[in-house]
């Protein structure tokens, strides 16, 4: 199964049933081209001495894009407020938002899309509409998993990271709400690496938890006690004294790690009194099928 066999699909959090149209491919074949799988190699010259090109890894040629037809599931044409409606949801966001077609594949996944194309036609005497979608990636997404950890003291459990990157290594955000504790410290034994997060500037919330928000991938934290505020590096003790013990190899860090999972199990291990809840939303290297 795939988007070719979806009949509706989810855009911004808004389904097409619910502007009664139907996805279809009216009078020519599908373009699934630009599927995200075409790569290019990075590579120096050949010249007299050197008989073999010098490779320096690969290069995605592009992000996924979708291109395909919707029309009234009664077959009726567009009114112009039914078109003005359709036009609006689709053109409402300029920014990429999460794109579903519900085609009941396993596993189930999901692409960050922006609306770019919306060009109406009549074709063998039917009205539509031809939507195209660019993505701002390569990859599709599998839907996002939760792993909380209610931890007092300490804690050692495992996680597995399913991602399909070519290091294998994948970025996950973690969110922390803590307590009356001096510093919490995230361990990935497996990638024998540690980080410390003293939360004593961040403030409460009305049940004295204070929450931040860590997204590793982006390299920021977030108060979300305070609107998802910015939180400068020194509010958790990233300063230039900052050290980290690793547990692992029985020695301290003193340069920043934004805790990623390494390709495989991974062996977590969080000390302090706090709630940490991993997400997960692992890319599929599925292309648009």
């Amino acid at each position: 199964m795939s988007f070719l066999d979806a009949d509706s699909f989810t855009f911004d959090g808004q389904n097409s049933d619910s502007y009664n149209l139907m996805m279809c491919w009216i009078d020519e074949t599908a373009n699934v081209s630009a599927n995200g799988l075409r790569r290019s190699v990075n590579s120096g010259e050949t010249n007299h001495v050197r008989l073999k090109t010098n490779n320096y890894g690969v290069s995605f040629e592009g992000n996924i894009e979708f291109s395909f037809y919707v029309i009234k599931k009664d077959e009726t044409p567009f009114t112009r407020q039914e078109s003005m409606a359709v036009n609006r949801w689709l053109t409402g966001s300029t920014v990429p938002r999460a794109l579903y077609f519900n085609d009941n594949a396993v596993p189930s996944l999901h692409y960050y899309a922006v609306c770019t194309e919306i060009e109406d036609k009549v074709i063998l005497e039917h009205q539509a509409k031809k939507l195209v979608f660019k993505t701002n990636s390569p990859f599709g997404f599998t839907d996002p998993v939760e792993k909380r950890f209610l931890v007092a003291g300490g804690e050692v459990f495992s996680i597995d990271n399913l991602a399909d990157t070519v290091s294998g290594v994948f970025y996950p955000r973690i969110l922390l709400a803590a307590r009356g504790t001096d510093a919490v410290v995230i361990e990935n034994m497996s990638d024998r690496k540690s980080v410390t997060f003293r939360l004593g500037l961040i403030p409460p919330d009305t049940s004295g938890n204070r929450s931040i928000l860590v997204d590793s991938a982006q390299m920021k934290l977030l108060d979300l006690n305070d609107g998802s505020r910015l939180i400068p590096f020194h509010e958790v003790g990233w300063t230039t004294q900052y050290s980290s013990y690793v547990s692992s190899n029985d020695t301290y860090m003193e340069t920043i790690y934004w805790l990623r999972l390494i390709r495989g199990t991974n062996t977590i291990r969080i000390t302090g009194d706090c709630e940490v809840t991993f997400i997960f939303e692992f890319p599929r290297k599925a292309g648009c099928l």
